[in-house]
């Protein structure tokens, strides 16, 4: 399916560009080096931390490529623009609020923070999904996560909630597009 096919069923498109980054869906041939991120103590702190085997980072790109396919939501590689590099990854999936409400999520390369990558891919997967029509965006936050917050306060993405879980406070932060 082409992204004008995609963008007419209300879906977000494969690709998107910013002034420094290039989004495109994730693809089974970007394992490689996504399995490189998520290996990465460094980088991978979400979840359950670095993943040890390659094929759970090939079963992520699975269920990232279906949830664009059934539910018209992307998950994007960040690469630089020129090189190609792969520096992270950002796009919104069903979370915690579920499909009508998405969750917003992002992931820079260590070696790659602080650059702004993760506020400049976020805006435009906003943008996406002001384009689409989703009426709101939230995205859960540790407390902890000064960084991940500095990047929603740019969103514009105001505090809703707290709510605890096993591993401890969890913040819920949204935008109405």
């Amino acid at each position: 399916m082409d992204d004008l096919e995609m963008s007419t069923r209300g879906g977000m498109r494969r690709t998107l560009t910013t002034a420094r980054l290039d989004l495109t869906a994730f693809q089974p041939d970007d394992a490689e080096a996504l399995h490189e991120l998520f290996s990465d103590p460094h980088t991978h702190t979400i979840g359950d931390g670095p993943l040890r085997d390659i094929r759970e980072t090939e079963h992520w790109i699975t269920r990232r490529q279906a949830c664009r396919r059934d539910l018209g939501l992307c998950w994007y590689a960040l690469r630089e623009r020129p090189t190609g590099r792969l520096v992270g990854n950002c796009g919104i999936f069903v979370g915690r609020t579920g499909p009508t409400e998405p969750e917003i999520g992002y992931e820079i390369r260590h070696d790659s923070q602080h650059r702004g990558y993760a506020t400049e891919a976020a805006t435009a997967v906003i943008t996406e999904c002001t384009r689409i029509g989703l009426p709101r965006v939230w995205a859960t936050v540790r407390p902890a996560n000064t960084a991940s917050l500095r990047v929603l306060h740019h969103l514009g993405m105001s505090f809703a909630r707290s709510e605890t879980d096993e591993k401890g406070t969890l913040h819920y932060m949204s935008r109405v597009l």
